[in-house]
C-alpha cells in the first residue's frame, strides 16, 4: 500500500519494516508515539510542561520519515499543507514535524482501510514492484 506513494520505493519498505502490522496500534497517535515525534511532557506537581520531540522511538525510523516528508513536498496536497503550516507556525523545524505527523496519519489509514495513495498511478506502482523483484 505504501509503495503506491510516488518516490517511496525504499522508504516504504523501510517504514513498513519498522511498523509491521499497523493494526497493533489503536490510533495514529500511538504510531506517532512509536516513532517518537510527539512532544515530551514533564509533570511537576500541578504544572504540566510540553517540550521538544520525545525522540523515544528508533532514530533511523524518524530519519526515514523525515526523508519521506522531503520527498512528499513535491506532491501538491502535502506541499500545500507544508506551506500553510509554515505560515502558521513560522518555524521550519516545527513545520517539518507537523508534516511528519500528517504522513503518520496517512501511513496509518492506508493499510487499515486497504486504500492506495489517493493520487495513485498504477503504472508507477507496477514499475516499483519490478524494481523490487530485481533486488
Amino acid at each position: 500500500m505504501l509503495m503506491s506513494i510516488p518516490g517511496w520505493i525504499s522508504i516504504a519498505s523501510l517504514l513498513s519494516s519498522y511498523i509491521g502490522k499497523v493494526k497493533r496500534f489503536p490510533d495514529p497517535d500511538r504510531l506517532a508515539v512509536f516513532f517518537g515525534i510527539v512532544p515530551a511532557t514533564r509533570d511537576f506537581s500541578s504544572i504540566r510542561r510540553r517540550g521538544h520531540m520525545s525522540k523515544e522511538g528508533s532514530a533511523s525510523a524518524r530519519w526515514a520519515l523525515s526523508m519521506a516528508v522531503d520527498t512528499m513536498l513535491r506532491n501538491k496536497a502535502i506541499g500545500e499543507y507544508y506551506a500553510s503550516a509554515k505560515e502558521r507556525k513560522q518555524s521550519e523545524k516545527l513545520t517539518h514535524v507537523l508534516t511528519m505527523r500528517k504522513l503518520i496519519r496517512i501511513i496509518y489509514k492506508m493499510p487499515s482501510e486497504r486504500r492506495l495513495w489517493k493520487y495513485d498511478n498504477s503504472a508507477l506502482i507496477e514499475s516499483k514492484l519490478k524494481i523490487l523483484d530485481k533486488e
